[in-house]
């Protein structure tokens, strides 16, 4: 696991973990390729003994398909918060399916709108909740930011607001929570985008968040 440290360690990491998803994203494409390549030569056989007129013998002992499936079994409401609460959200990774807008403020996950970050920028949502990060370690920020999101969703809020603070008082000026959360939210799959608060609401040290409405959301 790396060790992050300083602004400096982070971006190292950071260029680290692009080699290893573009390395990633390699390997599937061939993976991918040879399936193709597998399916093509299947294909391909059974055409020819088609040809030759061979027939696919008829297969027995198959599972019955049409058999009544079993009945879900009901979950507590209790162990499905603690397991969302649990989500990792790894301080290294940093998912590929958000896209970044050229100046680095706005994000949106892959195949939402690009309208929807800059409606969230103008103020478009309403905020209906607020966290303040000020204070905490990386680790307690994690938590509080996980929790923060799953309680919201759970309450049927769509806007939040999380302040982060810009870092003046960190190594170098720059704030490794500011990136962190960033980090964070792109591996939250409620989180749909999200964008740097405008200069009159925070600027660079918070974040606006726009996350899914929960089907049939539970009540606390």
């Amino acid at each position: 696991m790396h060790t992050i440290n300083n602004f400096a360690d982070l971006k190292k990491v950071s260029k680290a973990l692009k080699e290893e998803a573009q390395a990633r994203e390699e390997k599937a494409r061939k993976q991918h390729e040879e399936a193709n390549r597998r399916h093509c030569e299947a294909n391909q056989f059974a055409a020819a003994m088609a040809e030759f007129g061979v027939k696919r013998m008829p297969q027995k002992n198959l599972a019955d398909t049409k058999a009544p499936k079993p009945r879900p079994v009901a979950r507590s409401i209790v162990t499905e918060r603690e397991e969302i609460l649990q989500a990792n959200m790894s301080d290294q990774h940093d998912p590929t399916v958000f896209l970044e807008s050229e100046d680095g403020r706005l994000y949106r996950r892959q195949g939402v709108s690009p309208d929807i970050p800059r409606k969230l920028y103008r103020g478009e949502w309403t905020i209906e909740a607020h966290i303040d990060l000020h204070g905490l370690r990386i680790e307690e920020a994690r938590e509080a930011v996980a929790r923060f999101i799953h309680d919201s969703q759970l309450r049927g809020y769509r806007c939040l607001r999380i302040v982060h603070g810009k870092g003046y008082g960190s190594e170098g000026g720059q704030s490794v929570l500011k990136e962190m959360v960033r980090r964070w939210l792109k591996q939250r799959i409620e989180v749909m985008a999200f964008v740097q608060t405008p200069p009159t609401d925070g600027d660079s040290g918070a974040v606006r968040v726009l996350i899914s409405q929960k089907k049939n959301p539970l009540h606390t």
